[in-house]
């Protein structure tokens, strides 16, 4: 009640001394005051009448709020609100002070101090102050220290921070500062991941900075996804009886990891002899103990923890062991006058070296026997089977670990071959659908057991053999097309009898053999043709670049029934891909096989080299007693060595060759045998790579009479005569 009438006295003076603040001097100029957050503060309040003795009610504003947040009443505790509360007390007579401020103190106060008993100008007994809190960056939201996402999602860490002035909020990955990319977004304080990866797990830090320091969170995302194998297994080599040990280490969240290994595509636990020696331990290692020659193979392991497919990664185990004897034959037999082998059936790694052999008991000396060889794996093959081959054999193999001992013993009985008693005919054409039935039958002792095999590729179409050995097909496809066997076989030897079948009116078999030569701008494409199928097949060639898709091979009609074709139109320098197509009236074949070429270089075309021969010089002719003497200087420019040169004369107006043999290294002609009182000119040409110069100049000289040289003339054809004498 003492509050209420205390306050209501208080603002009746305050409206009085509000209306009278036009009569009055100007108020005090604001006062600023700066301090960091958690220190103390006093905020001034100046008062113009003395305080002394009379009641008065000090009152603090905040600029924002309604209402005074502090109060003060002679005796009366202060009236504080709640924001303030234990911080804000009275600091001499009005006076306030703020204990540990914060940044949300930061803003403008007004005190008022109201006279009860006396009429003051109460806008006098005040003051405005200005109060800054400058706070280092705190965060006010930050995400969780650890946050999960499922691999493939997206999520977005928030961090929100205050502090004055206001800080800047950036986000780091292992202290890189991040932007925003395809892959993050960054905006405001909010980091966003798209397409989350196990490659993104790890540890994202938020830095809110300012001038007044900075503030770090740190929140590490774990990727929930399948395991990742972080150490494989390798390939390993053991010896036999030793022990094996493959790892196979995993990383995944959650890491509730299970590992399974697989021996080929079996559950290691589910074979029977080895899931008694083999154990998997905590961290996914595989030990195999005491590995046996069957261990050998493929070990795969797949560690998984319920999410997603598991992973896998294999390694071999090689076991290596001394060579040993396997499933020797109880008894061997082979056929009589027939070339045969006397086996040894060996297992061994690493490879056989040398096997030994023992014929009733004593070693056996091959060379003794004439016709007896020893093959690379240790058999014997006898060229021809006589009756010097009966005994009881054992072998015993070696490697470069050893040897496990000998075989069993087993003797060797003779028997004849098996014998056709009707043979297949050469050749069978029926047409496709119908019925086709190739005659074949055998006998022996024992009675052979007779079957059919596809040379080349094998037929998928349904064929029996007849219980007497004859081969049915009750409906001939095209894949039946193509040489057959039939094979007998009895515990001896097996002998074989051949035919071809030609199914007609199918559709062409594909081109075979194709062969593609590429320069820079063409190809030639040749094949074989297949089986036409019983009509006339045409073809045609399929081309496109390589890196093209499926959708853009382009095709070429082949003229005529060739087998080849120049493709044109290329481009150099690019990768092509052909095949052959065949179609006949029924319809097209298959495709050829995918040849790649690479087209060449397109040829850079070069200037011809200049080639360059001028005249011989100084052509001289002097007359001696032995006839006329041709002296020359060779050309003062050529590009090629000279050849030879070519000397010619006239005594009219046609040129005559003297002689077209002079060496080269000759520059003089002696000639003899002139006709006398005759007027001779004479000129010499050189010849180079099969081109002959221009002619020298044109000497003239008198069969008689006093000798002349350098006789030039000048003619209509511009060629000059000068006659000197010579002396």
């Amino acid at each position: 009640m003492i509050w209420y009438v205390a306050t209501l006295i208080a603002s009746v003076f305050s409206t009085r001394g509000t209306a009278a603040q036009g009569a009055h001097g100007v108020r005090e100029e604001p006062q600023f005051v700066t301090a960091r957050a958690g220190e103390n503060v006093i905020l001034g309040c100046d008062v113009s009448h003395p305080l002394n003795g009379q009641p008065y009610v000090v009152e603090w504003f905040k600029y924002g709020m309604p209402i005074p947040f502090f109060i003060n009443f002679r005796f009366y505790p202060p009236h504080v609100d709640p924001e303030y509360a234990g911080r804000a007390s009275l600091h001499g007579k009005s006076s306030l002070r703020i204990e540990n401020v914060r940044s949300d103190d930061q803003g403008w106060y007004e005190c008022k101090v109201l006279m009860l008993e006396q009429q003051y100008d109460t806008f006098h007994n005040g003051s405005w102050v200005h109060l800054t809190v400058n706070a280092p960056p705190t965060f006010s939201d930050t995400p969780p220290q650890y946050v999960e996402a499922k691999e493939g999602g997206s999520i977005t860490l928030t961090c929100t921070a205050f502090g004055n002035p206001k800080p800047s909020v950036s986000w780091l990955r292992e202290g890189s500062l991040m932007v925003s990319s395809a892959k993050y977004k960054v905006s405001d304080g909010s980091l966003t991941v798209l397409s989350i990866t196990r490659e993104d797990r790890g540890a994202y830090t938020c830095r809110a900075f300012s001038p007044q320091g900075e503030a770090i969170h740190t929140t590490r995302l774990l990727v929930q996804g399948p395991p990742f194998i972080v150490s494989p297994p390798e390939n390993i080599t053991v010896n036999i009886s030793q022990d094996a040990f493959f790892t196979c280490q995993a990383e995944a969240y959650p890491r509730n990891l299970t590992y399974t290994w697989f021996w080929e595509e079996d559950n290691v636990f589910f074979k029977n002899d080895l899931k008694r020696r083999v154990s998997i331990l905590i961290d996914g290692s595989l030990i195999i103990a005491q590995v046996k020659p069957e261990d050998a193979g493929k070990y795969t392991c797949a560690p998984s923890n319920s999410l997603g497919r598991p992973p896998t990664a294999s390694a071999y185990l090689t076991v290596q062991y001394p060579a040993r004897v396997v499933n020797m034959p109880s008894v061997i037999y082979v056929a009589i006058s027939l070339p045969g082998f006397i086996r040894c059936p060996v297992d061994a790694n690493p490879p056989v070296t040398l096997v030994k052999w023992k014929k009733d008991g004593l070693p056996l000396r091959i060379d003794k026997y004439p016709g007896w060889s020893q093959m690379d794996d240790g058999s014997i093959r006898v060229a021809e089977v006589t009756e010097d081959s009966l005994g009881t054999y054992t072998c015993m193999p070696y490697n470069a670990l050893g040897s496990m001992g000998w075989s069993p013993p087993a003797p060797l009985v003779l028997k004849d071959p098996p014998k056709f008693s009707v043979v297949p005919g050469g050749e069978y054409r029926q047409e496709a659908g119908r019925e086709l039935v190739i005659p074949c039958e055998a006998e022996g002792d024992p009675f052979p057991n007779i079957t059919w095999r596809k040379v080349g590729k094998p037929s998928k179409s349904k064929h029996n053999v007849l219980p007497r050995g004859s081969l049915q097909f009750k409906s001939l496809t095209k894949e039946d097309h193509g040489e057959w066997e039939c094979v007998a076989t009895n515990v001896a030897t097996s002998i074989t009898a051949s035919t071809h079948v030609q199914v007609i009116g199918t559709s062409p078999h594909a081109p075979t053999t194709v062969h593609v030569v590429a320069s820079s701008t063409w190809a030639n494409v040749s094949w074989e043709a297949g089986y036409d199928g019983g009509f006339q097949q045409t073809f045609s060639v399929w081309l496109k670049r390589e890196r093209l898709g499926p959708h853009d091979w382009l095709s070429i009609s082949v003229p005529g029934g060739h087998s080849w074709m120049v493709v044109p139109g290329l481009e150099p320098e690019t990768t092509y891909q052909f095949s052959v197509l065949a179609q006949n009236k029924l319809g097209t074949g298959p495709f050829s096989e995918v040849v790649t070429v690479n087209t060449l270089v397109f040829p850079i075309s070069t200037p011809e080299p200049l080639v360059l021969l001028t005249p011989p010089r100084c052509l001289t002719a002097n007359r001696t007693q032995q006839g006329v003497l041709l002296t020359w200087i060779p050309p003062a420019n050529h590009t090629a060595p000279i050849q030879h040169y070519v000397m010619e004369f006239r005594l009219g107006e046609r040129w005559e060759v003297l002689d077209d043999g002079i060496p080269a290294g000759e520059t003089e002609l002696l000639a003899r045998d002139l006709i006398q009182e005759a007027w001779y000119e004479f000129r010499v040409m050189a010849v180079m790579d099969d081109m002959i110069s221009e002619p020298s100049n044109v000497v003239g000289v008198s069969s008689t009479g006093e000798p002349l040289c350098h006789l030039k003339f000048q003619q209509p054809n511009n060629r000059f005569r000068i006659l000197h004498h010579c002396g």
